[in-house]
């Protein structure tokens, strides 16, 4: 079994990964920004290491103690995501991408980088897959230059792969806060017509999609990480709005949501991600135990049930 890495771990995708990883018997060093945080990884065994994304003396020597890097760790930043915050975002992306590849490559260590669907861009009702090029909606800019670079360092002989997910829902991260949240509160909307695709995945299955490349995921490979059947915005809010118990989704206009959200964040949302995932089921032997959100949704709304229930005991 193998050592590995795991930058944002106390993170909704980067979580998931250092518990799945633990569970199929690796070993997890799990970087993060608040050791508090990390208590319950290292309950179950990771060791915790704790930094700022933006200062690669807090990471880089981790490297040389492990076998692999999983890079999810992103930079925190609360309310409207404007052209600044972006800019924070991607930076810091960047500084952390950029000093990870290169320790990874004089070092000879396995890099699995996380992308996203937002590296494609609005592809109306097309079909994307990993050979469509790279156009990016404003918060997948920053993801596919550092993709590009990756691309570029493999040739040089970087030992890389590229996951890039969906819209990833579970109990936590975006889903909760953006959605769920919402939805009990009887404040669900929907943005404009909601005819764009996307394309979901559930947590778990996405952190499954990882233990699987770290050992069977050719060097320079990329894979689209998403279930089996892309839903329009509309549909998938609908069928979040029904199993929280039919409360009413209310359309609300993209200027509007521009004012609130900004224009980065709902031009990428409102963009079209119809992603087909093939290539991950072939080469991993990936198959999502939740096929599809329809699947994934009722048991994320027990589980959420289940936390706030437990969170209510405990005070």
């Amino acid at each position: 079994m193998s050592t590995v890495l795991v930058t944002g771990a106390t993170g909704f995708v980067g979580g998931a990964v250092a518990r799945a990883l633990l569970a199929a018997g690796h070993r997890v060093v799990a970087w993060v920004r608040s050791p508090a945080k990390a208590r319950a990884l290292a309950g179950q065994g990771a060791r915790v290491a704790a930094g700022d994304m933006r200062d690669p003396a807090t990471y880089l020597p981790l490297v040389d103690e492990v076998d692999a890097v999983v890079h999810a760790a992103q930079l925190r930043v609360t309310g409207r995501l404007g052209p600044g915050k972006i800019r924070l975002l991607h930076q810091a992306n960047h500084v952390m991408t950029d000093a990870l590849a290169r320790r990874c490559m004089s070092a000879g260590k396995r890099l699995l980088y996380t992308g996203g669907c937002f590296v494609y861009g609005d592809h109306g009702d097309d079909w994307i897959d990993e050979s469509t090029p790279l156009t990016p909606s404003p918060l997948g800019e920053g993801d596919a230059n550092e993709i590009a670079r990756l691309r570029d360092r493999h040739e040089a002989g970087l030992d890389v792969v590229v996951l890039s997910p969906g819209f990833v829902y579970g109990p936590g991260g975006n889903f909760t806060t953006l959605f769920y949240d919402d939805a009990r509160r009887d404040r669900l909307r929907c943005i404009g017509r909601g005819r764009n695709y996307w394309s979901c995945v559930h947590v778990d299955d996405l952190a499954e999609a990882y233990v699987l490349a770290l050992t069977r995921a050719p060097a320079g490979a990329t894979y689209n990480i998403v279930d089996d059947e892309p839903l329009r915005l509309r549909e998938f809010v609908d069928l979040l709005a029904d199993a929280v118990g039919g409360v009413a989704v209310r359309p609300v206009p993209a200027f509007l949501a521009r004012l609130v959200a900004g224009a980065p964040a709902v031009t990428s949302l409102t963009s079209s991600y119809r992603v087909n995932n093939t290539k991950a089921r072939r080469d991993l032997g990936w198959a999502p135990s939740y096929p599809t959100a329809r699947d994934g949704i009722p048991p994320t709304l027990s589980a959420l049930k289940r936390l706030e229930s437990a969170a209510s005991t405990a005070s």
